[in-house]
């Protein structure tokens, strides 16, 4: 082991503050591509349902994970703790998601439409909604929470980093989530 690795591990164990902790250059394994390949398939069924919830479209949500993905090796070595892996992919699959659908916005004049369909403002009673369609219906900030929440077993703090949002916010679309789901749910 290097010097160096060897100072970082004592200083590791004395618990020095995150923001100060010094990480060694070599922290990933040799062979960073057959790692980052193991990683991948670790967390990529995550990985897909976290994009496909957002952007409610299969394709695109496989556009939005190739993207994550090519990302995440070329910025492998800004990876500071292997350990941290499936946060740091996961806030690069949200970008990259989020990425689509802002090159997917499309401005319609409304002058120039005749006859503009009511929207449904409501599901009736009539319409079977599963689980799933509900939590797609939620508002795309609400829905990022809820599936990295119950889909995928993040905790407040790590939705936190992922969303770059701060924890009471996480909680507070946690709690309003609930709330329409329940609502959507009873009617």
């Amino acid at each position: 082991m290097k010097p160096a690795a060897r100072f970082i591990l004592r200083a590791a164990a004395i618990r020095i503050p995150h923001k100060l902790r010094i990480y060694d250059l070599n922290r990933l394994p040799a062979d960073k591509k057959q790692w980052y390949t193991e990683q991948i398939l670790a967390c990529q069924s995550g990985l897909y349902r976290l994009a496909a919830g957002i952007l409610k479209n299969e394709q695109d949500a496989c556009d939005a994970l190739q993207d994550a993905l090519c990302t995440g090796y070329e910025k492998l070595d800004s990876l500071k703790d292997p350990s941290r892996f499936r946060p740091w992919m996961m806030k690069i699959t949200v970008n990259a998601a989020y990425d689509i659908l802002r090159q997917k916005k499309v401005f319609v004049n409304l002058d120039d439409i005749e006859d503009i369909p009511q929207e449904k403002t409501h599901v009736s009673e009539t319409d079977s909604l599963s689980l799933k369609e509900a939590v797609a219906s939620l508002p795309r900030a609400y829905r990022t929470v809820v599936i990295l929440f119950y889909y995928e077993d993040l905790s407040v703090r790590q939705i936190s980093e992922i969303t770059g949002v701060p924890s009471g916010l996480v909680r507070t679309r946690l709690s309003r989530a609930r709330q329409m789901l329940r609502r959507l749910w009873n009617e």
